[in-house]
């Protein structure tokens, strides 16, 4: 199982995510073809479904509130489905739905990150087949030299995730980008927990914790 290193541009200052970009110009494309050939019903079908995609990969500016380094920000919109709590390490499974603005951000403040990914299937229900053979992508927050948080990605039918190239982030920048899935984000510190299982969070906005 080999795992590699990836990493793209961010995109703020974007209305679309860049990940977008592709289907919202081939499909306007379509609009416009369907038009000149004077297919009006299929024009329209094509405009619905260039607004689509236009939802589905917008690209909000947020400014978190919560940059001090004692706080812990959402590192993406979706519900809290599991929190567990160890020795010295907080994990919090967030289900990212498919509505949801897809834009990835750094929880914490992070002197850079580091990523690693692997693409896979998309098996559901056996769990050892999962681990082994399903598409995982990682980031490691980095700050001092030490890792202080991991973000693990678990996309459930697309494999078009995105790892942005990041220096010096402040919590609630952008890290990356994916569509529907879970991510766990691992904190390595004791944490007070501020979110309980259910609650719907947005990236940037919503604080999970303090150290």
């Amino acid at each position: 199982m080999t795992m590699n290193k990836t990493k793209n541009e961010q995109t703020a200052n974007q209305i679309i995510a860049k990940e977008g970009i592709k289907p919202v110009l081939f499909s306007s494309l379509l609009v416009l073809l369907c038009i000149f050939i004077h297919l009006q019903v299929f024009a329209l079908i094509f405009f619905i479904v260039c607004l689509f995609f236009i939802v589905l990969f917008r690209n909000p500016e947020r400014i978190s509130k919560y940059r001090k380094d004692d706080m812990i920000v959402a590192p993406c919109d979706g519900i809290i489905r599991d929190i567990s709590i160890n020795d010295n390490e907080v994990t919090i499974k967030i289900e990212i739905g498919l509505f949801d603005v897809g834009i990835l951000r750094t929880p914490m403040f992070v002197d850079s990150i580091d990523a690693i990914y692997k693409y896979g299937l998309f098996i559901k229900d056996n769990e050892i087949l999962k681990e082994v053979l399903n598409t995982r992508h990682c980031i490691n927050g980095i700050k001092n030299n030490n890792i202080i948080y991991s973000i693990e990605l678990l996309p459930e039918v697309w494999n078009k995730v995105s790892i942005y190239d990041v220096n010096l982030a402040f919590a609630g920048d952008r890290i990356g980008f994916m569509k529907y899935g879970y991510l766990i984000l691992n904190i390595h510190s004791l944490c007070d927990i501020k979110v309980q299982r259910g609650d719907n969070i947005f990236a940037g906005q919503s604080l999970l914790a303090k150290i």
